[in-house]
């Protein structure tokens, strides 16, 4: 009897003690900051509306992105509507993820989705929304305002 009340107090001691205790590792959650970017499409970018087509970043709160390539892969490249694959190309490092934008009716609205990078863009992960930026002269300009993380 004296056996039997010794091992299930030390089971339950183990058990009391696996419930409180924390886990060994905990991964950190990615801290996100402010994101922006400023983009232009155009002939003179590549993008002609046809898969792929091609933006050119012009401004962005990472450094890496500022002249970095942004190509619209499809399936849906046309002048009402983009749902697409979108990959950044950046010089030394590459991004990818999607975008949905509405362009009409007008202005231009959507959202984009960066999940994965490689290089210099290396846990790249941001959610931002699209809007479309008045006043381009041969070229649509669209500004992204968001969240993002490289960790």
């Amino acid at each position: 009897m004296h056996s039997i009340r010794s091992l299930l107090l030390v089971t339950g001691a183990i058990l009391g003690f696996a419930v409180v205790a924390p886990p060994a590792t905990q991964a950190a959650a990615p801290v996100f900051g402010p994101f922006t970017v400023d983009k232009e499409c155009g002939p003179s970018t590549g993008f002609t509306g046809l898969i792929p087509s091609i933006c050119n970043i012009t401004a962005s709160s990472v450094a890496a992105l500022v002249g970095a390539k942004v190509t619209y892969y499809g399936p849906t490249i046309n002048p009402q509507f983009v749902s697409s694959t979108v990959v950044l190309d950046a010089a030394d490092g590459t991004a990818s993820g999607y975008c949905m934008v509405y362009r009409l009716p007008a202005p231009a609205v959507g959202m984009c989705a960066f999940h994965a990078g490689t290089g210099s863009l290396a846990g790249f992960q941001a959610v931002v929304n699209v809007t479309f930026v008045p006043g381009g002269v041969g070229v649509a300009k669209f500004h992204w305002q968001g969240l993002e993380t490289d960790d």
